[in-house]
């Protein structure tokens, strides 16, 4: 008998909670509220900022680089292997990728939405 009001008494506990749960409360915003808070936002400064180069930096002293690589292998290879023909050939190859690069095709291919 005690065991079945126990029981009873927490079914009925379980069912408020249940419906203290499913209610949907109501939220109150006042009108002037967002202007309020406007308010009371700090102004910002406006920051002049310029972007980086440090790419177009990298990508000049690359075919520097690269230059200098094609003049050293040239000069100091004196018998023509597969494997020096084919460092010389991805050598240009960079240096003329990066050349066009720098030259301004990559406006032609970077489209911006």
């Amino acid at each position: 008998m005690h065991e079945q009001r126990m029981r009873d008494g927490m079914d009925a506990l379980e069912e408020r909670v249940v419906r203290a749960l499913e209610r949907v409360s109501e939220v109150r915003i006042p009108a002037e509220f967002a202007a309020r808070v406007a308010v009371r936002v700090p102004v910002r400064k406006e920051i002049a900022a310029r972007p980086a180069r440090y790419g177009m930096m990298a990508m000049r002293i690359s075919v520097v680089v690269l230059v200098l690589a094609l003049v050293v292998v040239a000069m100091h290879v004196g018998g023509r292997s597969v494997f020096v023909i084919a460092l010389e050939w991805v050598l240009c190859a960079e240096l003329v990728a990066l050349a066009v690069w720098l030259g301004g095709a990559r406006n032609f291919f970077v489209h911006e939405a």
